[in-house]
């Protein structure tokens, strides 16, 4: 049978991909987001906020994270997977588009969108992080790259999810222009440059009001570990948490309950998250997947770091963390 060797969470986006020099832009998009009222969120800002974006503060926040990347990387190569369900949520979705609760993707392979920017690194940030800087980093923006997929692994997790009660939608393919953004193929980027490791993405839906509640994304972990055990498979097993914590509006506060409750495993604590306070930064509904994979691994996660980067007089920011899950303990 299958075996989860790993369950592990990393953050993605710009602010791991950017140079602090380069915040401030990020910052100006802050101020235009439609999302939320950046008028009301300065007024909640830290009292500390003006010292926490100074320049200094920003380089050195960078940097823990190219080291934080770094040990992540080195736990998921020590874990020798051989394929990976990557759970994490569409970012730019289309009008038309429909938005299941969840969704798993099944097609033999995986392009990202065709508009994709590649990830820039400069020699000092690769030194830090460990990770060697491919080709597959120096593509034209618009040269779309395709990512192994797995249809056995994401047949067997549909049909096990369905039989204990979870009504999971299909994806057979993905239009050009919609892809798999970074929340996916930041696996690749981050922890394994080769390409090598087939991806399963299970899509968990970040927008109201079709959006998974906290309690129901733990126990749709759990399915998914008595689903990986059932299969009759003698593959090696992991699942990433893709996203979060809280960001665009930072909520540190959030983040320790939610890191708390992770350590200690509480799944009341996980389940009972106010989906008020979750849905106030619009990425911030990314912290389901963590608790999706706690369901699964059901046992207390190993923080590496958790690291606040503000950017903004605002508060606006990623609260960046990764931690991973013995998969002994699985």
């Amino acid at each position: 049978m299958a075996k989860i060797v790993l369950g592990f969470g990393s953050s993605h986006g710009p602010t791991m991909r950017t140079q602090p020099a380069e915040w401030d832009k990020l910052a100006e998009r802050d101020k235009k987001d439609p999302r939320y009222d950046y008028a009301e969120i300065a007024r909640g800002a830290p009292a500390n906020i003006a010292d926490e974006i100074r320049p200094e503060k920003k380089q050195e926040r960078f940097d823990a994270t190219q080291v934080a990347i770094g040990k992540l990387n080195d736990v998921v190569k020590g874990a020798k997977p051989d394929v990976v369900i990557v759970i994490s949520n569409q970012h730019s979705v289309l009008v038309d588009d429909q938005l299941p609760v969840m969704s798993i993707y099944r097609g033999e392979s995986l392009s990202d969108r065709v508009a994709e920017k590649p990830r820039e690194f400069d020699e000092r940030t690769a030194k830090m992080s460990g990770i060697p800087v491919p080709e597959l980093f120096s593509r034209k923006k618009h040269e779309p790259r395709t990512y192994p997929a797995y249809q056995p692994l994401a047949d067997h997790l549909i049909d096990s999810l369905v039989d204990q009660g979870f009504d999971v939608a299909t994806w057979n393919a993905l239009r050009p222009e919609h892809g798999v953004d970074e929340a996916f193929t930041s696996f690749y980027d981050f922890y394994n440059e080769t390409c090598t490791i087939p991806m399963v993405p299970l899509m968990l839906n970040r927008y109201l009001p079709s959006q998974i509640k906290p309690a129901r994304a733990y126990a749709l972990g759990g399915a998914l570990r008595r689903a990986i055990e059932a299969w009759d498979s003698d593959k090696r097993v992991a699942l990433m948490a893709s996203g979060g914590l809280s960001h665009q509006v930072l909520d540190e506060s959030l983040d320790h309950i939610v890191i708390d409750a992770l350590l200690e495993n509480d799944a009341d604590t996980l389940g009972s998250l106010d989906r008020h306070r979750l849905n106030r930064g619009p990425g911030t509904p990314e912290t389901l997947n963590w608790i999706t994979v706690a369901g699964a691994m059901d046992a207390g996660i190993q923080i590496i770091d958790y690291i606040p980067c503000y950017r903004s007089l605002a508060g606006t920011g990623h609260g960046l963390t990764f931690g991973y899950w013995d998969g002994a303990s699985a």
